[in-house]
C-alpha cells in the first residue's frame, strides 16, 4: 500500500486535511466543512462497547483511523451537524437510527440515504451497526459533468437522467435555498443482488482510495457513475424525496416492506412497533388501509415468497425451510403454502424442476 495511513498521535492535525468542524453560532449543532472533493468513511459502532467503535476515512488526500473522538460524542448528547457536501449513507451491517431534522428514521443493513448538505441529522449510537458515508462536493459534481462531455458511447450520457442526479441538478433558486431533503433509498431486490450492485462498488472505490494507480480518478469517477446508475434505476430501488412537509404514513409503507422482506415476514407487530417507534395498532391500521389486509396476512406474503424462493434455489428439506421460518407446526405450513401456490411444497418444488 503506498498510501499513508495515519496512527493514532498524528491524526488530529492531518485529519484537517479532510474536514473541519465548527461550532453553530446558535449552539444548535455543528457544521462539517469539508476540504477535499470527495472522500469516503467507515463506521463501526458497538453499543455496549463504545471503546470498541472505530471511524476510517479515507480521501485522495490522506487518510486516517481514529475512534469516534469528542466532536461525536459530546457529554450533551446527540447533536446534529450539516456539512458542504452531499453524504451517502450506506449500511453494511445491523441496523442504525438517524435523527433527521427531529425525526427519528430506522435503516437495517442495505439502506442507503442520500442527505442533503443542509440538512441537520445525526446518527444514534444506541443499537450496533457498520455503515459507509460517501461524501461528495459541488467541486467533485462539476468535475464530474465536465468528463461527462467527453463521452465515447451514445447511451452513457442517460446515467446522468436518473432520481439522483436531479437531486444534485435543481435549479439555482432551489439550489441555493435553505432546503432540508434527503432521497431514501428502499431496496427492491435481495440482499445478495444488492451487494453486487452496491456493496461491491463501494469496495471498488475504497481500493482506490487505498491504492491509487494510473488513472485512478477516472475509475474513481466510473464507480461513482454506477452507484448512481444502481441507485437510481427504479427496478433496484424505491427513491423517496422526503422533506420537512413529506407524510411520515408515505415514508412508513416502505419501511415496512423493507423490514418485512428483511425478516422473511416472521415479526411480530410489537416487534416492528418497536423498530420503527410507532404504535402497533397504528401500523395494522396503516398496512390494512393501503394493503387490504391484516398485518399478519400481509406478513405471510413475504414469508411464503421466501419459502418458495428457497424451493427453487436450494435443496433444503420442505421441513427445513419450515424451520428457518419459525414453523413449528409443519402441517401448518404446508397448509398456508398450499393456499398461496395451489400446490404443495414438494409439487411446487418439481414443478420448478421440468
Amino acid at each position: 500500500m503506498n498510501r499513508r495511513f495515519l496512527s493514532d498521535p498524528e491524526r488530529v492535525p492531518l485529519l484537517r486535511q479532510i474536514i473541519v468542524f465548527h461550532d453553530k453560532s446558535d449552539g444548535a449543532g455543528y457544521y462539517h466543512e469539508v476540504l477535499v472533493p470527495f472522500y469516503l468513511s467507515v463506521m463501526s459502532v458497538r453499543a455496549g462497547q463504545p471503546a470498541k467503535s472505530t471511524l476510517s476515512m479515507y480521501s485522495p488526500k490522506v487518510s486516517v483511523c481514529l475512534p469516534p473522538s469528542p466532536v461525536f460524542t459530546r457529554d450533551r448528547g446527540l447533536v446534529l451537524h450539516s456539512h458542504n457536501c452531499y453524504e451517502f449513507t450506506y449500511v453494511l451491517s445491523g441496523s442504525m437510527y438517524q435523527i433527521v431534522e427531529g425525526r427519528r428514521y430506522f435503516f437495517p443493513a442495505g439502506s442507503c440515504c442520500l442527505m442533503n448538505k443542509n440538512t441537520m441529522h445525526a446518527e444514534e449510537s444506541t443499537t450496533d451497526f457498520t455503515c459507509v458515508f460517501l461524501c461528495v462536493t459541488d467541486e467533485f459534481l462539476r468535475q464530474l459533468r465536465e468528463s461527462s462531455q467527453g463521452f465515447l458511447f451514445p447511451g452513457e450520457p442517460e446515467n446522468l437522467q436518473n432520481p439522483v442526479f436531479r437531486f444534485f441538478d435543481r435549479p439555482p433558486e432551489q439550489a441555493d435555498a435553505d432546503l432540508k431533503d434527503f432521497l431514501d433509498f428502499v431496496p427492491k431486490i435481495a440482499q445478495a443482488e444488492q451487494e453486487k450492485l452496491v456493496r461491491q462498488t463501494f469496495e471498488r472505490m475504497l481500493e482506490i482510495l487505498i491504492d491509487p494507480d494510473c488513472g485512478a480518478t477516472l475509475e474513481l469517477q466510473a464507480a461513482f457513475l454506477r452507484l448512481i446508475r444502481s441507485l437510481g434505476d427504479e427496478t433496484v430501488f424505491h427513491a423517496e424525496h422526503v422533506t420537512w412537509e413529506s407524510s411520515m404514513e408515505r415514508m412508513l409503507l416502505p419501511r415496512i416492506d423493507r423490514i418485512l422482506n428483511q425478516y422473511h415476514g416472521r415479526i411480530s407487530n410489537r416487534e416492528l412497533a418497536e423498530l420503527l417507534h410507532y404504535n402497533g395498532s397504528y401500523l395494522g391500521r396503516l398496512v390494512k388501509r393501503h394493503t387490504g389486509k391484516s398485518l399478519f396476512d400481509y406478513s405471510m406474503d413475504f414469508t411464503m415468497a421466501y419459502a418458495a424462493l428457497r424451493l427453487r434455489q436450494t435443496e433444503l428439506p420442505v421441513s427445513a425451510i419450515a424451520a428457518e421460518l419459525h414453523f413449528t407446526n409443519h402441517t401448518h405450513f404446508y397448509r398456508i403454502f398450499r393456499t398461496y401456490y395451489g400446490m404443495t411444497p414438494a409439487e411446487y418444488r418439481e414443478r420448478g424442476r421440468s
